[in-house]
């Protein structure tokens, strides 16, 4: 590069970019560019995130500025260049005019060159404005001055609104982290009220199935009731059959009405039902289920015979399979019999069609569960009361009765517990219920369902110290 073409190329590499000037108190940052100490500062007043580069982007944590001594001695080194082509001064100062070989000592301002005193008296110059070349120096560069300084403020003006811009972007930053803590604030608010209002609705709405179970729990009582009062009048009826013929034809008879039905309810609501063995009632109730009682033991009486093999190991069956009782030496479990639950073991023979009912005898101490239980295809080799079997079941529990399927727990009204209890089981009806076999009086019926055709066999659950079936 010969010497214009590096007079040319220094004001670039010396100035600064971001007045783009030549360098005041030059200084270097953390990523190595160079600025002018007030430039670089005025950037900084107000940081972001770290302290970045105005020219690469390249950010610090913290702010970093090193004088830089060297440039500053290679400014001054620019600044002398650029002063000598201001003045004209080279070669052709030196050399002087090269037609005359005379000094430049005036300039044509028509023609913009530099004349000596021969050129200046030619005719081409001789109607032009000529004057010499320090005070045209001095006319151009206070017109220089003075267009630097309109740029300089210019440039003042507006470092002056971008502190001001970023001064309100300050404040609208934050102005919204005010308002988003607000909203926060409000949505936390918010949001602990509907939880108040949540356990305030979960309340009221328990306290409805408690209302629930207390209504159900009376219907039922005053259902049970109503059975025992028929169950008095047929065993009423039954002995003045049996009586002899000159005390029956005592009785008043009521001739062509129909056998009196239960209290309350109307034909639609009773009818009886006429089996091998025995007389089965079916009782309309406001909830839809269907209750059976059982007058008398049907023909389908069948006993039942433990499997050793489906039992829970804290379970110990007799060799005969007649009862099952809990081993004293383990404890109780601490979920409770159930559903779900390991306690169990299966009747040997399982049932896939037609009537059968069997009477258990259950001890007054622990707790305990029987009824039947539905083997899924899937369930095979699956242990009793696991989630492969259906259950209906009804039980004693820490002195509490429960009617127990395999999805739910349904309170019993309080009943004396009994000796013994009757398991009655209709397959081709769906229909599972249960029966005090000492007072002849029904404790619960399930809801008519359906058994898919799989074998149902006896369940049995015994749990806590003392319980035997």
């Amino acid at each position: 590069m010969d010497a214009p073409s590096a007079r040319d190329a220094l004001p670039g590499e010396a100035s600064c970019p971001i007045c783009l000037e030549y360098f005041r108190d030059p200084v270097s940052i953390h990523c190595g560019h160079h600025f002018c100490r007030s430039c670089i500062e005025r950037c900084w007043e107000w940081p972001t995130e770290g302290f970045a580069c105005p020219r690469c982007r390249d950010t610090a944590p913290e702010r970093s500025l090193r004088p830089s001594r060297e440039l500053a001695r290679v400014l001054e080194i620019a600044r002398r260049l650029s002063r000598g082509e201001a003045l004209g001064t080279g070669e052709e100062e030196e050399e002087g005019c090269q037609r005359h070989r005379e000094p430049l000592e005036v300039f044509c301002k028509e023609d913009g060159a530099l004349l000596c005193a021969i050129c200046r008296e030619s005719r081409a110059h001789r109607a032009h404005t000529v004057l010499p070349v320090p005070e045209v120096v001095r006319e151009y560069q206070g017109e220089i001055q003075a267009r630097l300084q309109t740029l300089k403020d210019d440039r003042d003006k507006l470092l002056e609104f971008r502190e001001a811009e970023m001064r309100r972007n300050w404040e609208y930053l934050e102005k919204t982290e005010v308002e988003r803590q607000r909203i926060l604030s409000q949505f936390q608010g918010l949001r602990l009220s509907l939880e108040e209002h949540s356990r305030h609705l979960l309340a009221r709405l328990g306290d409805l199935e408690r209302d629930i179970g207390k209504v159900q729990e009376e219907n039922v009582t005053s259902l049970t009731k109503e059975i025992s009062r028929l169950d008095a009048r047929i065993q009423e009826l039954d002995e003045k059959c049996r009586q002899p013929a000159r005390t029956f034809l005592q009785v008043t008879r009521d001739n062509g009405t129909e056998p009196p039905g239960p209290a309350g309810f109307g034909a639609t609501q009773a009818r009886e039902i006429t089996a091998a063995g025995g007389t089965w009632w079916s009782l309309g109730v406001p909830s839809t289920q269907t209750v059976l009682w059982m007058h008398g033991i049907p023909s389908g009486a069948v006993t039942v015979t433990l499997d050793p093999s489906t039992a829970h190991p804290q379970l110990l069956v007799a060799p005969d399979g007649s009862s099952v009782s809990w081993k004293s030496a383990q404890d109780p479990p601490e979920d409770g019999p159930g559903p779900g639950t390991d306690p169990s073991v299966l009747g040997r023979e399982g049932v896939t069609a037609g009537r059968r009912c069997w009477d258990v005898q259950v001890a007054p101490a622990g707790s305990w569960a029987l009824g039947v239980a539905r083997e899924a295809p899937e369930s095979r080799g699956e242990s009793p009361g696991s989630g492969e079997w259906e259950l209906w079941s009804m039980g004693l529990c820490q002195g509490q009765f429960w009617a127990l399927t395999s999805l739910e727990r349904i309170p019993l009204f309080p009943i004396r517990a009994p000796g013994r209890v009757r398991v009655a089981l209709d397959y081709e009806r769906g229909q599972v219920a249960f029966f005090d076999a000492d007072k002849r009086s029904l404790i619960f019926a399930f809801p008519a369902a359906s058994f898919k055709g799989q074998s149902v066999h006896p369940w049995f659950l015994v749990w806590g110290e003392g319980s035997r079936i």
